[in-house]
């Protein structure tokens, strides 16, 4: 038996599948014998992460957090003095992916630029790592 922990719900149901009949017990709702049975098969996830926006004749530079403004006169303990961090648009793929290629996916993500405009929902990277999901930005960017 395999205990895992069900994601499905904010209930977090405590779950025994079984590893050789992918029987589930422990499931609150249907959803959790699903979730249990599919998570020993094959584990699949929603990649989430960001991109560097590249803006065009703009500078692209702001502070990481509100304490890196200079005018607070506060020190920035998250990056070198005079460093110039790249704004960054939020991304996740449009399906959940096998969960052994999340790093192939990330390799993928941390090479992209992207360039505005861009609408929620715009494919980045079609057919991300070799899977039938894609990477979508998450956020508008005029």
């Amino acid at each position: 038996m395999k205990e895992i922990i069900c994601i499905t719900c904010p209930k977090g149901c405590h779950l025994k599948v079984d590893e050789e009949t992918f029987a589930v017990t422990g499931n609150a709702c249907p959803r959790g014998a699903v979730y249990g049975a599919n998570e020993l098969r094959s584990p699949v996830r929603v990649v989430t992460s960001t991109v560097i926006v590249e803006d065009a004749g703009t500078s692209s530079a702001r502070p990481q957090t509100p304490d890196c403004d200079s005018r607070t006169g506060n020190a920035c303990p998250c990056k070198p003095a005079g460093a110039v961090l790249a704004r960054r648009l939020p991304v996740k793929t449009d399906r959940p992916i096998p969960k052994g290629k999340m790093f192939e996916v990330m390799a993928e993500i941390n090479r992209v630029r992207a360039t505005p405009p861009i609408k929620v929902g715009d494919v980045l990277i079609p057919h991300v790592a070799g899977t039938d999901g894609n990477v979508v930005a998450t956020k508008n960017l005029p």
